[in-house]
């Protein structure tokens, strides 16, 4: 992606270029990233640290802040909230904010691109037209603007587009949701990266990251798999399945001292993949993996033919898995009724949506 001269999206170490070749010494670098991420300001004025020269520079150059606006939010019976983000070239992506005041947690499912070119035939984003990839600033302001109501807790990363194709820009992210020096301080064990099976960004992130890793399975299979996600022809299952058994090895160098723990998620979809005799060939499928498996009722939408399964279908296929041994969780569907669901989300303003609300009230 080329860049225009909004400071936001540019790391620490590429501002530390821009204030060098104005003979100015990196610390001041450190300063604007800080004025940011930490202070959240919306000026170059803002930043009262900086010499008056260093912001005439800036300045004089083109150089300007400007963050995403949340343009529109909705509220589900369920208490989620649906925010559509607005980007600095009008293009638009959904995120989700899941509280559960039980727990005292805010969970955030957060976009990496405007669309999403994997193709996946069960999905709404997959419908819409890839535009372009988010910048970290881009990904990273989806929790930060949320953080002026409430203290986001967990993130995963699931909602628009795919993460690993938009690799160098996730990592960016990912450093500065967990900078603790900033004001965000995110453990790792609590942010989830969610793909559909890029085997070399697997890889590459296995060895890089403390985050936790969700791999979209939904089929147990490869005629299944295929059908509905096309990266299956590209990684089929097997080199999947080899891979992610290469990555939970002792002998795997990686950036986490604890054991690699893969989730595996399956989108239970009517009378396709969720027969009694479909969940014993997931467990085989498995076997031997250190990992556990999410199963997801599917969330339907206008652009799939596939259908929501009965309960009895769903406990049906979670059965076998239990007296497999296999752990597993069935995971409640949140805001369906505002399309802010698992696979629901498209920044394409095309369905009837409700009134707008005061965020996370």
């Amino acid at each position: 992606m080329s860049k225009n001269r909004n400071l936001l999206h540019f790391s620490q170490e590429e501002l530390t270029e821009i204030v060098g070749k104005f003979s100015f010494p990196p610390f001041r670098a450190t300063q604007i990233f800080q004025w940011i991420w930490k202070n959240r300001v919306s000026s170059l004025e803002e930043m009262r640290t900086l010499p008056k020269g260093l912001l005439s520079l800036l300045k004089d150059e083109g150089y300007f802040l400007l963050w995403p606006t949340i343009k529109k939010s909705e509220k589900s019976s369920d208490g989620t909230i649906k925010i559509l983000y607005e980007l600095e070239d009008l293009r638009t992506v959904e995120t989700v904010a899941i509280p559960r005041e039980d727990q005292g947690r805010l969970t955030v499912c957060i976009s990496t691109q405007v669309g999403c070119r994997m193709g996946c035939t069960f999905c709404m984003t997959a419908q819409q037209k890839t535009e372009r990839n988010l910048y970290f600033s881009e990904i990273v302001a989806q929790i930060l603007l949320l953080e002026d109501f409430k203290k986001v807790t967990n993130v995963v990363v699931m909602g628009m587009g795919e993460p690993f194709d938009n690799y160098d820009e996730l990592m960016k992210s990912l450093d500065v949701m967990m900078n603790d020096k900033l004001s965000l301080g995110i453990g790792a064990g609590k942010i989830t990266v969610s793909t559909s099976g890029l085997l070399p960004k697997i890889e590459k992130f296995a060895e890089e990251s403390k985050c936790r890793l969700a791999i979209s399975l939904n089929a147990p299979n490869n005629i299944l798999r295929e059908k509905i996600m096309p990266i299956n022809k590209a990684y089929p299952i097997e080199k999947l399945l080899s891979l992610v058994k290469k990555i939970s090895g002792p002998h795997f160098p990686r950036a986490r001292k604890r054991k690699f723990y893969v989730t595996f998620e399956y989108i239970l979809m009517k009378e396709y993949n969720d027969s009694p005799e479909q969940a014993r060939e997931l467990l085989k499928l498995v076997e031997g993996i250190p990992c556990k498996i999410n199963l997801l009722r599917y969330n339907e939408n206008p652009y799939s033919p596939f259908k929501r399964p009965e309960m009895k279908r769903v406990l049906a296929f979670q059965e076998v898995l239990i007296n497999g041994g296999q752990l597993n969780f069935l995971r409640k569907s949140r805001g369906r009724d505002i399309s802010a669901a698992c696979g629901q989300l498209a920044s394409q303003d095309k369905r009837n949506s409700g009134p707008e609300v005061e965020l996370l009230n």
